[in-house]
């Protein structure tokens, strides 16, 4: 009664509190508590509903909420024995929760198996008793104390706020029998005829579980649940055949195409209910796996992929700390990057147009106050006569205006010839409009030069959430492909470590640990891990103790370079290179600086080199190209100079393409016998730090035989380059070093300027 009265007093409390208007707060562990309990009971409720034998329901009894799903689901007299076993188990924890003993893992699990089992043997022994029923009561007994160990394990962490993870073998277990017997409680219900939604939701469990884990995890997992339903359904053991077969059918399938894991799911569980025919495995199954395996195809790929990490075993050299100091590291990322946005959220918002006298009438009001102030027909210019003369100079301004200066001319005859000053006024005029000019001009570099930095701190903040966000990024591991590499490790017996994980992008990564990687050869290593699990490998990073081998991509470029400065000139203003960043992505550079001679050299020389930091650093192409276009042109108002800008970038994993363009030449690619000429619109970098300056970029699609030319425009000229196309077209050479250098040969501009040819082909990887 004092925890009754506990409870009614804070309820007055707080409802006297808020009839007085005060603010009412309610503890958020409170709400924990009530959702907590809300859920345990819905669980309890539907696992009362989990009969096997076909009269017995033993799932729920240590769960007070199992009461109502025993009323519900089994009736009163069905459920009253299971309702007085689990008013017992309430009322031995309830009255001895401070005894130690009871506190074990085990005790409470034997609690409710006794009183289950004394509720049923007087139950049972008004029927009398039967052979069956003796090993159906202690079976029965037997379930109802693994469950509640399982309901344990997973659910009393969750409650206490313990931070066990669900990837502990024991909780990986308790999960695994939850969901079965939740599995056989939906069982009872149909959606149309004999075709039930447990039996529906198990496909889908099978099947996801197959495609992440392989066969072993479709198989191990599908005869459980197989024979969860069968206990649910007539005791013989075909459903559990029938999902283990389908779920290993499934699993040879994995991380492939979905819809392949589910149509080899369809074809062995058709085949199984054809070989049971006459066995009573009914055929409603055909249409449970139909609707299994569409819901399995529509679910979405993230949930899928992070069934992985149940489905892979503990790890014993985790390292916790690794991952709590990464976890740190993209939190202060992701908050520097939250800084930097809101610095620049805050720049530009403080950003005006200068409120000062750059309106064209200062230019007239401030030349009236030099010559006018003292004249004597000035009441008579501006007071009698006002009309007309403001008429005559706002005539006069915009021909002023255009002009940069002020004649004559622009003024009317009746003001020219009224002024008794006009010499000295059209000169104060002239000496205002140059002032305006030259401020007009100064604000717009100001503005310009703020907007660039205000830019630069945006493109930095989403630099820092990028790198946050990549940190982020969980690798997904590969359970058959670091079976086999474990397996190939504990051969050798020297003592490595290995792990195979896939990336976003499903590609292959191993990661091999230990003091005898500094004697490995990464060559052959990757040669044989690559026969060994049939994905091409490659050496991304070696050091002391460990080795990290990527995937290799499956095409490959061969790219020839010809070049030839002007004549007189010790250097050319050209400046181009290409390189393959570590994730399969290529880059060609070709940049152009203005005129030639070393000026223009080292104009390119920078941005090339800038460029290239950036991409290697991971940075969005449009991005980097955008952030160098902007410091250049904020360079370029003392030094001056700009550069043109031709990027091509392929990723050699699909053959998807990129043409960036600023200012560049035409660039040409060949597919099949067709050259397609790219031409874009955008200025130079470093021309201007308009925001509105971004890169013209086309996407293209290259495939094995493809080939891009990118050129100067000391190549292309600006007359007709149907020459080019053709040469490019009939190339049938081994090199593109030959084509680059017969078109600098043939280039119709001659020795006038720089000259620069970059061919690039793609080819597919040999084996």
């Amino acid at each position: 009664m004092a925890g009754k009265e506990t409870v009614r007093a804070k309820l007055d409390r707080l409802r006297g509190r808020s009839s007085r208007g005060e603010k009412v707060s309610v503890d958020a562990s409170a709400l924990l508590r009530f959702a907590d309990g809300g859920i345990h009971f819905l669980l309890s409720a539907v696992l009362a509903g989990a009969a096997v034998f076909g009269d017995y329901a033993p799932f729920g009894v240590a769960l007070v909420g199992a009461c109502v799903g025993y009323l519900t689901l089994l009736g009163f007299t069905g459920g009253l024995r299971y309702i007085s076993a689990s008013m017992l188990t309430f009322a031995v924890n309830f009255a001895f929760y401070d005894v130690k003993l009871l506190r074990k893992p085990w005790a409470m699990p034997m609690v409710a198996g006794l009183f289950n089992g004394v509720t049923g043997f007087i139950y049972l022994s008004e029927a009398g008793w039967r052979t069956e029923d003796v090993i159906y009561f202690f079976t029965e007994c037997f379930l109802t104390v693994a469950a509640c160990w399982c309901y344990r394990q997973l659910l009393l962490p969750l409650r206490t706020g313990r931070g066990e993870g669900v990837l502990s073998p024991q909780r990986r277990v308790s999960l695994a029998a939850l969901a079965c017997t939740v599995l056989m409680s939906l069982s009872s219900l149909t959606l149309f005829e004999d075709v039930s939604l447990g039996r529906s939701l198990a496909v889908v469990v099978v099947l996801a579980a197959a495609w992440q884990g392989g066969p072993s995890a479709g198989a191990v997992l599908g005869v459980p649940v197989g024979l969860s339903l069968d206990l649910a359904a007539n005791g013989v053991p075909l459903y559990a055949m029938a999902y283990g077969l389908s779920g290993l059918a499934a699993g040879a399938f994995r991380l492939k195409s979905r819809l392949r894991a589910a149509l080899a799911y369809v074809l062995a569980n058709g085949g199984a209910v054809l070989w049971t025919w006459d066995k009573g495995l009914p055929v409603s199954i055909l249409y449970e796996v139909f609707l299994g395996s569409v819901a399995f195809l529509l679910l979405p790929e993230r949930p899928l992929r992070r069934l992985a990490a149940w489905l892979l075993p503990e790890q014993k050299g985790a390292l916790p700390a690794d991952r709590r100091a990464q976890s740190r590291v993209q939190r202060r990322l992701e908050e520097a990057a939250q800084a930097f946005r809101t610095l620049y959220d805050t720049m530009r918002a403080s950003f005006r147009p200068p409120q000062n006298d750059n309106d064209v009438a200062t230019v007239f009001d401030r030349a009236a106050c030099q010559v006018c102030r003292t004249c004597s027909l000035r009441s008579n210019c501006w007071e009698r006569d006002y009309v007309s003369t403001f008429d005559a100079l706002n005539n006069a301004a915009q021909p002023m205006l255009d002009r940069g200066r002020g004649e004559p001319g622009d003024f009317p005859q009746h003001f020219a010839s009224r002024c008794i000053h006009f010499p000295d006024f059209l000169a104060a005029v002239n000496r205002e409009v140059t002032a305006l000019l030259y401020r007009r001009q100064y604000n717009s570099r100001i503005q310009d030069s703020r907007q660039a930095v205000c830019r630069q701190y945006g493109e930095l903040s989403s630099l820092l959430g990028r790198a946050a966000a990549e940190l982020g990024e969980e690798l997904t591991p590969d359970l058959a492909a670091g079976r086999k590499l474990r397996q190939r490790l504990a051969a050798q017996g020297d003592g490595l470590r290995g792990e195979a994980f896939r990336d976003g992008r499903g590609l292959l990564r191993l990661e091999l640990t230990g003091p005898a990687c500094a004697r490995l050869s990464p060559g052959e290593e990757a040669a044989e891990l690559s026969a060994l699990l049939g994905v091409p490998l490659r050496l991304e990073e070696q050091e002391a103790e460990s080795l990290s081998l990527v995937q290799q991509e499956p095409l490959m470029a061969v790219a020839g370079v010809a070049a030839r400065k002007k004549d007189g000139e010790t250097v050319s203003g050209d400046a181009g290179t290409y390189f393959k960043r570590s994730d399969g992505i290529l880059y060609v550079l070709l940049c152009d600086g203005m005129g030639s001679g070393p000026q223009a050299n080292r104009e390119s020389t920078l941005a090339l080199r800038l460029l290239e930091q950036f991409l290697q650093a991971g940075v969005d192409t449009e991005h980097a190209l955008v952030t160098l276009s902007s410091a250049l042109a904020l360079r370029g108002e003392e030094a001056g100079g700009f550069t043109t800008i031709d990027l091509l970038q392929v990723d050699l994993f699909s053959g998807d393409g990129v043409v960036f363009k600023l200012g560049a030449a035409p660039t040409y690619v060949r597919k099949g016998g067709a050259v397609r000429r790219i031409v874009g619109a955008a200025l130079p970098a470093g021309l201007s730090a308009d925001q509105r300056t971004a890169p013209d970029r086309f996407p293209i699609h290259l495939s094995p035989g493809d080939c891009v030319l990118m050129v100067s425009d000391g190549v292309a000229g600006t007359g007709e380059d149907g020459w080019l196309r053709e040469r490019l077209s009939k190339f049938t050479g081994d090199s593109p070093k030959e084509l680059a250098a017969d078109l600098i040969a043939h280039s119709p501009q001659g020795a006038t300027d720089d000259r620069t040819a970059l061919v690039v082909r793609i080819e597919k990887r040999e084996a």
